[in-house]
């Protein structure tokens, strides 16, 4: 029996990084966060059968094609952009001092900025994307975060939470890209990526969505 999608993708990115380590010692803290980040997300994914970390291995995987200042600590970011807002009210109770003491302060910081809460703490939405605009990494790894879940929302997300979650891609993400760009200028291909891959999924689901209702009404009229 051969290996499953998770395994192939988290065995992979291991063989990527430990390559990329034997040049650039940053990426130990790649290493070191994909193993942490494995043990904390043992669930699974809303759809109730994927597993839960296999939404951070695909996001690794599409960030690494991308051309980022440090391409590194933006991966370990993304490995660990949920540990901090997911489980640090429950258990394993991942800590922000655990970050720090494992990771240094570049990635610390940037897991902070990345979470949406801590310890049952919620930063106000505005706030919160204001917050990754000076940042080159948490930018670039909100931007993959929301590329993965929007292509992966069909037939998990009702229509309702559909167009909701993709409003708040047009009113907050896609900004937050065109901002971050202006500042780390150096990143500037990377950001219109993902920019041109959330505006490609906004308009299907828009047009899905609209193609849906359509059919319902002539339905209701036959």
């Amino acid at each position: 029996m051969g290996l499953t999608k998770f395994e192939k993708l988290f065995v992979s990115l291991r063989y990527y990084l430990l390559a990329a380590a034997k040049f650039d010692e940053s990426y130990k803290y790649a290493l070191g966060a994909l193993e942490f980040a494995k043990d904390i997300h043992v669930g699974t994914r809303k759809d109730g059968f994927t597993p839960e970390f296999q939404h951070q291995l695909e996001i690794a995987h599409y960030i690494r094609t991308l051309n980022v200042r440090y391409p590194a600590a933006t991966i370990a970011v993304v490995l660990l952009h949920d540990v901090l807002e997911d489980y640090s009210n429950k258990a394993p109770f991942v800590t922000k001092e655990q970050i720090y003491a494992r990771f240094g302060k570049q990635i610390g910081d940037a897991c902070v900025l990345i979470s949406k809460e801590y310890q049952g703490v919620k930063v106000p939405t505005q706030e919160y994307y204001d917050g990754m605009v000076e940042c080159p990494i948490c930018s670039i790894a909100k931007g993959g975060d929301r590329v993965h879940n929007q292509s992966s929302m069909a037939n998990v997300f009702t229509k309702i939470k559909q167009v909701s979650y993709t409003g708040e891609t047009k009113d907050y993400v896609l900004p937050m890209l065109k901002k971050a760009r202006r500042i780390h200028f150096d990143q500037e291909s990377a950001y219109e990526n993902i920019k041109f891959v959330l505006q490609s999924q906004i308009t299907f689901v828009e047009a899905y969505n609209k193609n849906e209702d359509q059919l319902a009404q002539a339905k209701a009229t036959t």
